[in-house]
């Protein structure tokens, strides 16, 4: 079947280009850094956010297709419902250039239209990829993340991204793309922050 043409939507996504967004989000936002934990008393139109404390937050996406835990120093933007993201930025990282210290991760939501996951990732790497801007660092392998089947990979274009796929089980119409990118001058163990989050997902539908 088909797909919806993503091509520079995806290739701002995967690019550290979308560094650009996290900056200027940053920027806006850069005088209520000091409160990074989200409020528990979302606007009836935001998805769920729980507040955890000390320990982390939680999101639940709108159309309950997955979950994630996060710590409270990283910020959660859901302007765009299709790809949530969270992000933190280092205190070395400058607003309006490109990432140099902080995270950034994305969680899109497929409709998979009874697409294997396998074929949609195929046509996501070539599609990311025919331009040229982008090339595949670390082919496309099976994965298993918290007992959910996937596909990771990784593609470098103006900096490197890892990318994820995960689909509860091969009968699910749904799949939860995951991608990121980490830049940790002074080593705070960004990755780490990075692992715990994905250890946390949990895949509903």
């Amino acid at each position: 079947m088909k797909l919806i043409p993503l091509g520079i939507l995806s290739l701002v996504l995967i690019g550290v280009a979308c560094w650009l967004i996290f900056s200027n989000i940053l920027e806006k936002t850069s005088t209520s850094q000091q409160t990074t934990t989200p409020s528990p008393l979302a606007p009836p139109n935001e998805p769920s956010q729980i507040d955890l404390g000390a320990s982390g937050s939680s999101y639940l996406d709108e159309k309950g297709i997955f979950s994630i835990l996060y710590p409270n120093d990283y910020t959660l933007d859901t302007q765009d419902i299709k790809h949530i993201r969270i992000y933190k930025r280092g205190v070395t990282q400058r607003p309006q250039s490109e990432m140099s210290d902080g995270v950034l991760i994305v969680f899109e939501t497929i409709d998979l239209q009874g697409e294997t996951l396998e074929n949609w990732v195929n046509s996501r790497i070539k599609e990311s990829t025919a331009d040229g801007t982008s090339e595949v660092v670390e082919p496309k392998k099976s994965i298993i993340q918290n007992e959910y089947p996937g596909f990771s990979y990784a593609l470098r274009g103006l900096g490197t991204s890892k990318n994820l796929a995960l689909q509860k089980d091969d009968k699910s119409n749904y799949a939860v793309v995951i991608t990121y990118a980490v830049s940790d001058p002074k080593q705070n163990g960004y990755q780490n922050e990075v692992n715990k989050v994905l250890s946390s997902i949990k895949l509903l539908k």
